[in-house]
C-alpha cells in the first residue's frame, strides 16, 4: 500500500482517469480515442495529448493537494467528512464542465473509481486511521 504523498495521489490520480477513460471506451463501444493511426502529424499527437493529460493534471492541482492535507487530519469523523467534500467538489466540477445535468453518469463513475483507488491504494493508511484510538 502507497503512503498518501503528493507523488502517489498524482499517480493514482492518472490511474483514475486511465480506468475512467477504459471505462468510458467499454461501456460506449467508441475505441476512437486508442486507435493511434489517426495521428498524422504534431498537431493531432499534441491534441491527443491534451485530451489524455489536461484533465488529470487539473484535478491533480485542485484535488491532491487537498486529500493529501485530508490524510493528516487525526480525527475519524472531520477525516471522513473532508473525503466527501472532496469527492462532491469533484463530482460537480466534473459535471459544471461537462455536461451541467445535475445527474451524470460519467461523473458518478468516475467518483465511484476514485473512492475504489483510494481504498485500494491507501487502505493501509485509512485502516490505521480507523483502528487507532
Amino acid at each position: 500500500m502507497l503512503k498518501p504523498s503528493f507523488l502517489s495521489l498524482s499517480i493514482s490520480v492518472f490511474l483514475k482517469y486511465f480506468i475512467f477513460y477504459l471505462s468510458l471506451m467499454i461501456i460506449n463501444k467508441e475505441f476512437k480515442m486508442i486507435d493511434l493511426s489517426n495521428l498524422r502529424n504534431g498537431q493531432d499527437l499534441f491534441y491527443f495529448l491534451w485530451l489524455v493529460f489536461f484533465f488529470p493534471i487539473i484535478d491533480i492541482i485542485m484535488f491532491a493537494i487537498p486529500l493529501g492535507l485530508s490524510f493528516k487530519i487525526k480525527n475519524r469523523l472531520l477525516f471522513l467528512i473532508n473525503i466527501i467534500a472532496i469527492l462532491l467538489i469533484e463530482y460537480f466540477t466534473y459535471v459544471y464542465f461537462t455536461s451541467h445535468k445535475l445527474v451524470n453518469r460519467d461523473a458518478f463513475l468516475k467518483v465511484i473509481i476514485n473512492i475504489l483507488l483510494l481504498s485500494i491504494l491507501f487502505y493501509k493508511t485509512i485502516r490505521l486511521k480507523y483502528l487507532d484510538d
